[in-house]
């Protein structure tokens, strides 16, 4: 007797993308298999095994309150087995090597899993554009780890450290492009996670500066926070008025914003910049850039100059139809032909398209069927295509600026957009992809109705306080 073996799908990486695709796949399929199609393609027919180097899902919208020390790694990290108990996903905690396209298999750190269809959503990791001693003298933020050791780097900054920084900085003020006494945070990068980070470190040295939180001695001691931008303004690309306005936030909590300073080089804590001045640093942050996360595929598959595996409108590679490929590590094309940001809300919106569309994909389910280009039939599916309409960026501890629509928002409104939002993806993740939530991102105007009438719920039990929604 022949026994047929399950279709396996195998996810690469439980971040933004992968977590939400594994979650929403099963509970697609799960719904398939109550409907008229009950006998293929259902949630036995098919294996889904999610494979991370880490036991957790990390949420990195929040790290740079992590590294500002306004959240600790605990609440912004979910154990994966927490998120995937009430479901039949099988979690892998492994590295992953290599991917051979040819052989259907997925190389980890010691173990080979075999697989009919991949999704890679491996993230994104920092790029230093070849900058000498950036990899070697700064700090990134790309993960939960990075943000706890650059928050402990905050707090250590001892007052003898300080003296002697100062003392140093004093004497070469003369040479010193951003130095205004006292020890200089730098941050290399005006983008979205640069700005937050910078507006968030600001908040938490005021707040320590506080007479009754820290000892008289050291309020009068003063730490300046810079961030230093290549292009000639922060936040490039974004709608002017919103950089107009989180550049005045930013400078009225003190934020030195240095643009059209390119780095040169960096020397131990010595930030050269291209026009030869410097900035002497007791810690460099950078945020300057990011690149696709390196994976080997064999054979080859091509890439963007930053790295990110080129897909068609499936998400999927043209060459290997059993691959796709999602989040910050996908070069995905809007229909205009510009390749999408890598930003969390589109990982998510690609991951949800994915689980939407692969069960209706699929020919029947049988490895008698062993033509994977047969058994993959996406030639009746819609391409991904998302506009983004909304977008919040956090400024520190309780600011926010962002755009809705056609329109610049900030202050309380941005701030509880971006809470629903968050709360939103959490209660999906949670849930397994069954509560209303999940429905708040389907593309359709009744869930366009059903987001408006729960976020309108949300603003009123904030409004009222309601134990639950507050922070």
């Amino acid at each position: 007797m022949v026994i047929n073996k399950p279709f396996r799908i195998v996810i690469l990486g439980a971040g933004y993308a992968g977590m939400f695709l594994a979650i929403n796949l099963y509970q697609s399929l799960k719904e398939t298999s109550k409907g008229d199609r009950k006998e293929k393609n259902s949630s036995a027919d098919v294996e889904i095994i999610l494979i991370d180097r880490n036991s957790y899902h990390q949420l990195l919208q929040e790290i740079h309150l992590v590294a500002a020390g306004y959240r600790t790694a605990e609440q912004i990290s979910i154990p994966v087995t927490s998120l995937i108990y009430r479901t039949e996903i099988r979690f892998i905690q492994s590295n992953v090597k290599e991917i051979r396209a040819g052989e259907h298999k997925v190389i980890l750190d010691g173990s080979i899993i075999d697989y009919d269809l991949v999704v890679i959503c491996l993230g994104s990791t920092t790029k230093y554009f070849g900058i000498k001693g950036a990899m070697t003298n700064t700090f990134p933020l790309r993960s939960v780890d990075d943000a706890t050791l650059i928050h402990s780097k905050i707090q250590s900054f001892s007052l003898s450290q300080r003296s002697y920084i100062k003392d140093k900085m004093k004497k070469n003020d003369d040479d010193k492009k951003g130095s205004n006494g006292g020890d200089n945070i730098t941050i290399v990068g005006g983008g979205a996670t640069g700005v937050s980070l910078g507006g968030a470190i600001a908040d938490f040295l005021k707040d320590q500066a506080k007479p009754k939180e820290r000892p008289d001695s050291l309020t009068p001691f003063k730490i300046n926070v810079t961030i230093v931008e290549a292009s000639s303004n922060i936040l490039t690309g974004w709608n002017p008025e919103l950089v107009s306005n989180a550049r005045t936030i930013l400078e009225s909590k003190g934020v030195r914003i240095l643009t059209n300073s390119e780095v040169s080089k960096i020397e131990h804590d010595n930030l050269i910049l291209r026009d030869g001045s410097t900035i002497t640093s007791s810690l460099i942050i950078w945020t300057a850039g990011v690149k696709g996360y390196e994976i080997k595929v064999t054979p080859q598959t091509d890439k963007t100059k930053d790295g990110r595996i080129i897909v068609n409108g499936f998400c999927q590679i043209d060459n290997y139809p059993n691959i796709f490929v999602i989040g910050d590590i996908a070069a995905v094309k809007d229909n205009h032909g510009k390749i999408y940001p890598p930003i969390a809300q589109l990982a998510v919106r690609e991951a949800k398209y994915l689980a939407d569309i692969l069960p209706n994909c699929f020919g029947e389910l049988s490895h008698e069927n062993t033509n994977i280009k047969n058994l993959i039939t996406l030639k009746d599916q819609d391409v991904f295509d998302y506009d983004i309409k909304v977008q919040i960026i956090s400024l520190g501890a309780d600011d926010y600026v962002g755009i809705f629509g056609k329109h610049v928002i900030s202050g309380n409104l941005a701030k509880m957009i971006d809470e629903f939002g968050k709360l939103t993806y959490i209660r999906s993740i949670k849930t397994g992809g069954e509560d209303i939530s999940s429905n708040l991102y389907e593309d359709s105007m009744i869930s366009k109705m059903i987001a408006g009438f729960c976020f309108a719920g949300f603003a009123f039990a904030k409004w009222i306080g309601v134990e639950g929604f507050k922070k």
